[in-house]
């Protein structure tokens, strides 16, 4: 490389963490974003913790009720109340609801990405979701919701490469065209990628230990050393490439890839968020 393209690669790795020190939510919601982590990383969580986390979120709360009056949930009877609503839902499913909620809410909707980048990574991260929960559920390695809920945050990195508009959303497309990972591409060009950027701001926000490690270690050779990296890293694999030979781990996906589907799809449209992408 040029000393030239070096130094401008420098810069844009100093500009690139310069974007991630400025991205705030604001301190309440980050409150929010917290306890949701908390209670969804403690197997023993109630009902009643998650209910009291989430009634302080209007925005959240009516979203909640809504989904439950839809006609998935919907017994006859209109749902006026949280408590009912989460009832309605069920807990395992709430959880899952909540957490995909406040990620699109408090922290991709408050960053001004384009819709169309915003539901590509959207989508990517939450078909993740449902093949690790998936993988975890199969092999009995790693809590099934533990895992959906950090591979919805494995790519948060990504969402401050997208603020480089063209620039990024060619590196996606030359990485789906030659099959390169694009972690590669991201650090020729922006001298860092996104585990590294998405990393950095999963220790500023104080995410569990284990979540950051997943953010920072998703693309990296599996080594045994940490089940619920693995699982992220083969989950993310095969979305990004259905081919791609994961051994055991393919074949318990391909058999599940029409459910992986139907239920992101199904998220999503409760949510409101136009499906596209991998």
């Amino acid at each position: 490389m040029q000393a030239s393209s070096l130094k401008e690669t420098e810069l844009l790795r100093e500009e690139v963490f310069a974007k991630a020190e400025t991205l705030k939510v604001l301190p309440t919601l980050n409150t929010i974003i917290s306890e949701l982590l908390r209670v969804m990383n403690d197997p023993n969580s109630s009902f009643n913790q998650l209910f009291k986390i989430v009634k302080y979120d209007q925005a959240i709360s009516s979203k909640i009720i809504s989904i439950a009056n839809s006609a998935y949930y919907s017994r006859g009877a209109t749902v006026v109340n949280l408590e009912r609503a989460m009832v309605v839902i069920g807990f395992e499913e709430i959880k899952n609801i909540v957490m995909c909620l406040a990620f699109l809410k408090e922290v991709l909707g408050r960053w001004n990405l384009r819709q169309q980048d915003l539901t590509v990574l959207w989508m990517h991260s939450l078909k993740v979701g449902y093949a690790a929960k998936i993988l975890s559920a199969d092999t009995m390695i790693e809590d099934p919701e533990k895992a959906f809920t950090v591979s919805i945050l494995h790519d948060l990195g990504k969402a401050v490469l997208y603020m480089y508009g063209e620039q990024y959303r060619n590196l996606i497309e030359e990485a789906r065209r030659t099959g390169m990972d694009i972690c590669i591409l991201e650090r020729e060009t922006f001298g860092v990628d996104h585990q590294e950027v998405g990393y950095f701001m999963s220790v500023k926000w104080r995410f569990p230990e284990e979540f950051s490690n997943v953010i920072r270690r998703h693309h990296a050779r599996p080594d045994g050393q940490n089940a619920l990296v693995d699982l992220v890293r083969a989950a993310d694999l095969f979305i990004t490439n259905p081919k791609a030979d994961l051994g055991a781990q393919s074949i318990i996906l391909q058999r599940e890839k029409e459910r992986i589907e139907s239920e992101a799809k199904r998220i999503s449209e409760l949510l409101g968020v136009a499906n596209g992408g991998k």
